[in-house]
């Protein structure tokens, strides 16, 4: 059956012309001069799959129209078409529903791409909704991963802590390209939650694109995010679009963000803004629309006191901020998520292992998980190797490798020696008052030169930490 795609534009020649190209192409396709028309045909016929809206039009405007369409409770995907001036209004249509936009003059082959992504992300999505907007249709990533592997489901635990995760992703899902900054330690589950955030959403006909920011050294972090032209460098034989362009319409995951240079998060900054960049050694403009997640393990606000990133860039990207718990901070949740581990392990290594035994739970229950998840996931594998009935027990779990030793930071004599397994809070605090008692005649510039920090900085933990105190009762 062929799919229906409704043209509305106040200009008959150009919806006449989209209306022809789109019936060549196999469409049945219909042009209207004036959203009332099209609004009265909707009331009482056949709703199509796709409209194609001009923005500026005398009786009725594309945002007018899509709030018409809202208060009709219907669902039908909306492409705005609008010339280069008025990109920003298009972009804030965006916000009220509309899937994506198309500047004037049309290029056709793109407006084929976003027609063949909105009719396949609404491909079995009833026309009219009921009382609340149907989720549009899971749909193959290019990677092959289908998007229901990251629904809210996936993000375990019933703590006060994992709800909070739960509802702020429930809330992005129908809101596009808002900035989310996703905070916690290693092994937390930052790129799942980054997953979880596109593929949940109303907004995600793009690919989802990730990069460490830590992996690659500058100049080809910036290539990989921005793209280049041909002859930009040395190597650059070819064009090559970067991951926000290849991901226009989807989300760029920066993990990490916080090791980016300043140079690069001021380009970062300015994209953000303007939601326009040129590739490296181009001249012209490209906007996207893709969604940034970043995230990151380090205190933020700390690199910013310390001149190690940039004030103006945290503040555009702590729009919506997103805190995962420490694994040993969420109670009974260590359960349910190692019985889901578990259950995987199972099946990828074809053991009938059915659980825990109350002894092994108590010991997951008690483990500090300076790891966190990704500790889990590696404890759980190994047992599963070595279990040899169907539940682990306590001698299956290899959580004490590290309990006990000490890991020597500085050698010779003064060397400062750390328990592994406790927080880098922790182990902060203890260096920072064993360089002050081992330096009680230095001053505290040439105390902070040492620990490579700014003397605010230092002043500010000495009475975070109480550090004063312990150093004179020390003395």
């Amino acid at each position: 059956m062929k799919k229906r795609i409704y043209i509305v534009d106040d200009e008959p020649k150009l919806g006449d012309l989209f209306a022809t190209v789109l019936a060549r192409d196999g469409y049945e396709a219909r042009a209207f001069v004036s959203p009332s028309v099209l609004l009265e045909r909707l009331d009482g016929e056949e709703r199509p799959d796709v409209i194609l809206s001009d923005l500026m039009m005398p009786d009725m405007n594309g945002i007018e129209l899509l709030q018409e369409l809202k208060s009709r409770n219907l669902r039908i995907p909306v492409i705005i078409m609008t010339a280069h001036s008025s990109v920003q209004t298009a972009v804030e249509a965006m916000q009220y529903g509309a899937f994506h936009y198309l500047q004037k003059p049309v290029n056709l082959e793109e407006m084929r791409a976003l027609l063949t992504k909105a009719l396949a992300l609404y491909e079995d999505v009833p026309a009219e909704a009921p009382a609340k907007s149907p989720t549009p249709k899971q749909k193959r990533t290019k990677g092959g991963a289908s998007s229901n592997e990251y629904g809210l489901d996936g993000i375990l635990g019933d703590s006060a802590a994992i709800e909070e995760v739960r509802s702020v992703i429930e809330t992005l899902c129908d809101v596009p390209n808002t900035i989310v900054l996703i905070r916690g330690e290693t092994g937390t589950g930052k790129n799942l939650v980054a997953k979880t955030i596109h593929h949940t959403s109303t907004y995600n006909a793009g690919r989802f694109m990730e990069i460490n920011c830590a992996a690659l050294p500058d100049n080809l972090l910036e290539a990989e995010l921005f793209g280049f032209e041909k002859g930009a460098f040395t190597d650059a034989r070819a064009a090559k679009p970067g991951l926000l362009e290849v991901a226009d319409g989807g989300t760029v995951f920066l993990d990490e963000i916080d090791s980016m240079s300043l140079s690069l998060q001021a380009k970062l900054l300015s994209f953000l803004e303007s939601r326009t960049f040129r590739r490296l050694g181009g001249v012209d403009d490209i906007r996207v629309t893709t969604r940034i997640l970043c995230a990151t393990n380090a205190n933020l606000e700390e690199r910013v006191i310390e001149k190690e990133f940039r004030k103006d860039l945290f503040y555009r990207i702590n729009v919506v901020n997103v805190r995962l718990p420490a694994l040993r901070d969420m109670g009974q949740d260590v359960l349910q998520i190692a019985e889901r581990i578990l259950e995987q392990y199972a099946r990828e290594l074809g053991r009938d292992v059915k659980g825990f035994t109350k002894e092994a739970e108590a010991m997951l229950l008690a483990h500090e998980w300076p790891g966190n998840v990704r500790e889990l996931r590696n404890v759980l594998e190994r047992a599963l190797i070595f279990s040899t009935s169907d539940r682990v027990s306590p001698s299956s779990l290899s959580l004490n490798a590290f309990e006990g030793l000490e890991h020597e930071l500085l050698g010779g004599e003064g060397g400062f020696r750390f328990k592994l397994g406790s927080t880098l809070e922790d182990l902060e605090r203890a260096y920072i008052l064993c360089t002050l008692k081992n330096s009680s005649k230095s001053s505290y510039t040439e105390v902070a030169s040492q620990l490579g920090i700014s003397k605010k900085t230092l002043w500010e933990k000495r009475k975070r930490y109480n550090l004063d105190e312990l150093v004179e009762a020390d003395a």
